[in-house]
């Protein structure tokens, strides 16, 4: 049984392609594209279930296109649209640059370089000129790309550099 510990968010499928079972999955990350893993994982009722890639192509700056194994019509690949998709955590080499979209470090923990860690990220809001990072302690941060130290994707941590006096009342 595949743990969502073990996967990583990469996307979401949006649309078939054509007539003969092909996906569009529309990535948040380059994640697939630099990796190559050999299996997609996609949340069937909240199960992750495995499909093998036989073949995929890029369709614009934001999509893929996946033709999966046991998917050969569109019947069947109606049935999986909607669906989140995930790679495994393993496929991806620990040196790997791993450029990730705001919306998928749901789940990542927080740490300040200064201040060790903040809390769990639980919702990113991007809707406003500034990123807003809520944690489940309640805190509502700022997030902005200078902030960002490094991500480390397998333990699913996030350090950052917060601005001065941002956490002073909080330890």
């Amino acid at each position: 049984m595949i743990r969502e510990d073990e996967l990583i968010h990469i996307g979401r499928i949006v649309r078939t392609h054509g007539t003969s079972g092909e996906l569009q999955c529309r990535m948040l990350s380059t994640l697939w594209e630099d990796n190559d893993a050999e299996f997609i994982i996609l949340s069937i009722e909240q199960i992750f279930v495995p499909f093998r890639v036989n073949e995929w192509r890029t369709k614009g700056s934001e999509d893929v296109l996946l033709c999966l194994q046991g998917v050969y019509d569109e019947q069947r690949a109606l049935r999986l649209v909607g669906m989140e998709a995930y790679m495994l955590r393993r496929d991806i080499p620990e040196d790997a640059e791993t450029p990730i979209e705001m919306q998928s470090l749901r789940g990542y923990t927080m740490q300040d370089k200064e201040h060790g860690v903040i809390g769990v990220i639980k919702d990113i809001d991007t809707t406003t000129l500034n990123t807003l990072v809520q944690l489940d302690n309640g805190l509502l941060l700022p997030l902005h790309e200078d902030f960002v130290e490094g991500i480390d994707v397998q333990n699913k941590v996030l350090t950052v550099t917060l601005p001065e006096g941002l956490l002073e009342g909080e330890k």
